[in-house]
């Protein structure tokens, strides 16, 4: 045999490892991409056992929704009457406290009969935390605390995330601009500008702000502040002396989301905030603001 020969038989050999080798690979290839559809399928099987977990446990606890209502509304009237009852052993000193307590009492009260008008809250609540594994297990409590109390001097209240005060706060000068407007002669004054107090005279009147405006000879103009709503101490009194008494204030680019603030319904005070959780998240805070 010649060397060529030699040579044709090594790479026949070389060709033929070469062949086995692809084989194999390909081999395994198929091996994995078969490994891989039936990792998938087993996936599919467990979230679609998943969704039915979900829609099972979703379907029981809407059932027992207007008992989940009546536990946190039977709550909040126990921590009230707990309160009025306390307060009641030192009555002389604490007369306000127990009007209002019993104010609160009598709204709670009136909330509880209205329990079936509270059920979307709790259906919109299982669709915005049903992610969450344990959110929704049956055997878990309401609870409602007593968090905390917020002192008012202005008000008035803000919600916000604290990390925008260090960042975005503005210090703003707050105008106070009140207009009304003659109706007889479509003239305009301005508080702080034409008069000082309601029950000033204006030059030309012989009756006081507040009669001109109680015989509607004086009428309102509304002002739109909207564009004023930012974050700062002026954009949330703009916010809160509109006629909803609330508003979304901005961020320094202009749009919503940097707090919302609302004026309290007595004015300035020490208010009661309390928390409700389920399965130890906090799902609702509300600020009794009477």
């Amino acid at each position: 045999m010649n060397p060529e020969d030699y040579i044709k038989w090594i790479q026949l050999i070389i060709n033929a490892f070469a062949l086995g080798a692809a084989g194999w690979i390909y081999k395994a290839y198929i091996q994995n991409l078969k490994a891989t559809v039936t990792a998938k399928d087993e996936q599919m099987k467990v979230v679609e056992k998943n969704l039915t977990l979900w829609k099972d446990r979703v379907s029981e606890l809407e059932r027992k929704t207007p008992n989940f209502i009546e536990d946190a509304l039977s709550k909040r009237i126990k921590i009230r009457e707990e309160e009025i009852e306390r307060l009641n052993l030192d009555r002389e000193n604490h007369e306000i406290e127990i009007k209002k307590k019993n104010e609160e009492l009598v709204l709670f009260k009136s909330e509880l009969k209205k329990t079936g008008e509270l059920q979307n809250t709790i259906s919109q609540l299982i669709e915005d935390f049903g992610d969450y594994g344990d959110f929704l297990d049956k055997d878990k409590e309401l609870e409602t605390e007593l968090a905390g109390f917020v002192n008012v001097d202005s008000g008035q209240l803000m919600l916000t995330d604290p990390c925008y005060v260090d960042s975005q706060w503005k210090k703003e000068k707050f105008e106070d601009l009140r207009l009304y407007k003659d109706t007889e002669t479509g003239t305009t004054y301005q508080y702080r500008k034409d008069f000082n107090n309601y029950e000033d005279k204006i030059k030309g009147f012989d009756n006081t702000v507040n009669q001109l405006l109680k015989s509607n000879r004086f009428e309102e103009v509304k002002v739109d502040r909207k564009s004023d709503y930012s974050y700062s101490f002026a954009g949330a009194c703009y916010a809160t002396l509109n006629e909803e008494g609330f508003g979304a204030m901005t961020h320094e680019k202009g749009h919503e989301g940097a707090a919302v603030a609302f004026r309290t319904f007595m004015g300035d005070g020490l208010y009661p905030v309390y928390i409700e959780t389920y399965g130890g998240r906090n799902i609702r805070m509300y600020v009794d603001l009477i």
